[in-house]
């Protein structure tokens, strides 16, 4: 595929979440994806119900295409164990999704977490430098 119908594919998914229209959506994921992505949708849907991307940046190879956009949304249920707080919330993401044959077989998403986080009234840090892990501490 060119680089353009994968920079078009790309556009059609984030327009398929925007109109919540997750059968389109799932239309150009493989098969061996769908029920992971689905439930994806499910959360990001119950917990932002309103949530939409919008593009900020997109590359694309023959195989892969990188999607930089905002995420905004207002938290209305449950996210990452956070009960609702009907908090607005903007913040970036990076979708790097991998294709073969017009459908995505592989995605890795980095969210700022910080940010959102942050929004949503919790604080993120680290204890230790012995990889003791994260915590989140409720302000």
């Amino acid at each position: 595929m060119s680089e353009q119908e994968i920079i078009q594919i790309a556009k059609k998914q984030i327009a398929a979440l925007n109109a919540r229209n997750v059968e389109e959506y799932l239309s150009r994921v493989d098969e061996s994806c769908l029920e992971g992505m689905r439930q994806s949708l499910e959360v990001l849907f119950a917990a932002f119900p309103d949530v939409r991307l919008e593009i900020e940046q997109i590359r694309a190879s023959e195989d892969f295409v990188v999607v930089h956009s905002i995420i905004t949304g207002t938290h209305k249920g449950n996210f990452a164990g956070i009960a609702a707080t009907n908090k607005p919330v903007n913040f970036h993401a990076c979708n790097f999704v991998e294709l073969r044959n017009g459908k995505a077989i592989r995605m890795r998403g980095y969210v700022d977490k910080a940010t959102l986080f942050e929004q949503l009234g919790v604080s993120i840090g680290w204890i230790g430098i012995d990889g003791s892990g994260p915590w989140l501490k409720f302000v």
